[in-house]
């Protein structure tokens, strides 16, 4: 496939998909095609290049995906056959994701070329049981996002769908995330835990978190688990205090 440029927007919530986006990122660069990672909480999706292969990276959360990834895509500027890709990041099945992404996308005027699942570790439901296979998970992961990257540039890939169940998904769990007894009791905190450093409110995508003496949470929660996740102290937690926690990555590559 004649591809020259690729601008490869991810979201990764604890890592997982940015492992996967430098992955395939290495691989396109490898066989000569000028690549970009963009964070797509702080890039406008209006201002894509639509003279660029355009890739979307996310996880998948709730058979679906975030609501701030969904805006995202919505917001994407009408296209004339701009080719686009998919790569969505889970532990389990995202039924409710490649269907309502790829006729969303057609709407719009793109071409959707490629989409692939790859499995890496579960950070929702971690376990130190779980820890042990996590390397094993991460590297065939790896491997995967490696493979599909060079079939794209091959033209082999396909963006397979499911005809009906994913929109119903979808329309569930978009519906979950909007409800305010989910989204204000996600993560919990224990003050006598905080130590007031802020990385929480940094690295939250939405905004959800904003220091005063300690973090407030604001309501807005989308569940992508970064502040429980990073917090050095486990101040911030999900169903109870010394739970254990999943990251991929150092905080700072996510800021």
């Amino acid at each position: 496939m004649d591809i020259k440029k690729v601008h490869l927007y991810y979201f990764s919530g604890t890592g997982n998909t940015l492992i996967v986006s430098r992955s395939m990122k290495e691989v396109f660069e490898k066989n000569g095609v000028e690549t970009r990672l963009y964070a797509i909480e702080k890039e406008p999706p209006a201002n894509v290049d639509l003279n660029t292969c355009i890739g979307l990276a996310f996880p998948v959360a709730v058979f679906t995906t975030y609501p701030l990834v969904m805006k995202f895509i919505r917001g994407l500027p009408q296209a004339n056959g701009t080719k686009i890709f998919m790569a969505d990041t889970m532990g389990g099945l995202s039924i409710g994701v490649r269907s309502v992404v790829k006729s969303m996308l057609v709407k719009k005027g793109y071409n959707p070329i490629a989409a692939s699942q790859i499995i890496m570790p579960d950070n929702f439901w971690p376990s130190a049981e779980k820890e042990k296979k996590n390397p094993k998970i991460v590297n065939k992961g790896v491997d995967a996002a490696s493979s599909y990257a060079d079939s794209i540039l091959k033209g082999t890939a396909s963006w397979d769908e499911f005809p009906i169940l994913p929109w119903i998904s979808y329309k569930i769990s978009q519906f979950l995330f909007t409800m305010p007894s989910f989204r204000k009791k996600v993560i919990k905190f224990n003050k006598e835990k905080c130590i007031k450093c802020g990385l929480c409110a940094k690295l939250c995508p939405v905004r959800n978190i904003v220091m005063h003496e300690h973090p407030v949470l604001d309501g807005k929660c989308e569940a992508c688990v970064r502040c429980n996740s990073f917090c050095p102290t486990g101040a911030l937690y999900r169903k109870k205090d010394g739970e254990h926690v999943y990251r991929a990555v150092k905080p700072e590559e996510l800021l």
